[in-house]
This record gives structure tokens, C-alpha cells and sequence, in this order.
């Protein structure tokens, strides 16, 4: 099998957290390049990547190399204000895009979403971790076998905060 050539922007505490687990996970990727603003976050995602492969990935603070670079796909874990950009530019360089956590402050940046797949054609997927839960999935399983009748209304939310992150 083909391995899918990753750029992984974003390695602070979330971001190596997830490039962990994908390197953990999934045996069909491979992480070729890292990248976050910060030197020092560079240097150990370059060492977590060497850590589970014995490989050593290209680092760099800026995040245009990765979207000039041969890579298939781009990880997106960065902070929240960047999201959006980045996964753009992903988008116009032909990279497939995974997202953590969308990072939208406004809905016109949502539709910049929209509008950047109408444009290229380049899939996009938000990869927020709590709709795929084996308790989400559970409750929505329930919901579509009408286990709990008729739904006439529901609220939920994300309830806690990260301001400290």
C-alpha cells in the first residue's frame, strides 16, 4: 500500500498529542514535513517523528514550504486564529486538508471555507473529535432507531473552556 505523504502544521500541546496518535494509528502515513512558529516545537516534532518511524521529517517555521512541498495531505493543529488561512492555502496548493477544531470566528470565515472547496475541489475534513466519540456515536444510533420517540427539541454544546491553552 501507498503511503499518504503528511505536512503536519502545529505541534504544540494538542498538536503532539494527535501527531502521536496518527503516527501510532495509522501505519499507511507518513509524516515528510513539520512545521509550528516556533523553533523549539519544530526540534520535537522532528523528534517524536524520528521516535515512532526512524525517519527524519523537514522542519521549518514557515508554513508556505508545506504547501509547495510533495506532500498529499496537511494536518492542521495549530492555534484556532490560524486555521482558517491555513487550511485555504492548503486547499489552493491541492493538499487534502484534516483541521482540528475549525477555528471560525465569524461565518463568513466558514463560507471562505465553502467557497475554497467550490473553487478547487479539494476535500476538507473538521476534525472535531467529540462528534466521532463512542458515546456520541451510541446517542445518535439510538436517536435514528427511535429509542427515544419523538425529538422535538434538543440543545448541547461544548462545555468547557481553553482559554488556557
Amino acid at each position: 500500500m501507498e503511503k499518504i505523504k503528511i505536512g503536519y502544521l502545529g505541534l504544540g500541546k494538542r498538536g503532539k498529542s494527535m501527531l502521536k496518535t496518527m503516527l501510532d494509528s495509522f501505519k499507511n502515513v507518513e509524516v515528510t514535513h513539520v512545521c509550528d512558529y516556533y523553533e523549539d516545537r519544530v526540534a520535537e516534532g522532528i523528534e517524536i517523528v524520528k521516535e515512532y518511524t526512524g525517519k527524519t521529517p523537514y522542519g521549518t517555521t514557515n508554513p508556505d514550504e508545506i504547501m509547495k512541498s510533495d506532500v498529499d495531505a496537511v494536518m492542521i493543529m495549530t492555534a484556532w486564529e490560524a486555521h482558517i488561512a491555513l487550511a485555504i492555502s492548503a486547499m489552493k496548493h491541492g493538499k487534502r486538508v484534516g483541521v482540528e477544531v475549525a477555528g471560525a470566528y465569524k461565518v463568513e470565515d466558514c463560507f471562505k471555507l465553502v467557497e475554497a472547496y467550490e473553487e478547487t475541489g479539494v476535500p476538507l475534513m473538521l476534525l472535531e473529535n467529540c462528534c466521532y466519540g463512542k458515546k456520541e456515536l451510541n446517542v445518535l444510533k439510538m436517536v435514528r432507531e427511535g429509542l427515544f420517540g419523538e425529538i422535538v427539541h434538543c440543545s448541547g454544546g461544548y462545555h468547557h473552556h481553553l482559554r488556557n491553552e
